[in-house]
């Protein structure tokens, strides 16, 4: 078994390594910042009622979870509400979070299909009783 390296650079790869041993002194700086980017695609809810998306989903494909952040982020005045086959499977394999807790984590307000009764409840209530209804109810456990 080969002992581990304890090199502590600065760079990612050996390709930065290289790149920068062979460029030192000519003013090339390392990740002197972070430059925030948009990707533009489209998004198809699976259902819409008013202001509300409803995005039905049995698994997070990979890319997911960045994809629904990335909506409610562009939409700020329309409420994404999730309909989990499953709020305790896993948001992928080797992952800590189930979908339910990934929810709670990122304020998406989720329900099962058995709970369509509570989910129009839920649509009927006023944004800030929606906000601790959140709080006190789906916390993805």
């Amino acid at each position: 078994m080969k002992p581990k390296k304890k090199n502590k650079s600065i760079y990612r790869s050996g390709l930065e390594s290289t790149f920068a041993m062979r460029t030192k002194g000519e003013g090339f700086v390392f990740e002197p910042e972070r430059m925030p980017y948009t990707v533009h695609r489209k998004y198809v809810p699976d259902f819409v009622k008013g202001d509300y998306i409803i995005e039905c989903k049995g698994f997070f494909r990979a890319g997911d979870t960045l994809k629904y952040k990335s909506v409610r982020d562009a939409y700020p005045n329309k409420e994404f509400i999730f309909v989990l086959s499953d709020p305790f499977k896993k948001v992928r394999k080797g992952s800590k979070l189930n979908m339910g807790q990934w929810c709670h984590k990122e304020q998406f307000a989720f329900f099962t299909v058995k709970q369509c009764d509570k989910l129009k409840k839920y649509m009927s209530l006023s944004n800030g009783d929606r906000y601790k209804y959140r709080q006190e109810h789906l916390r993805g456990a």
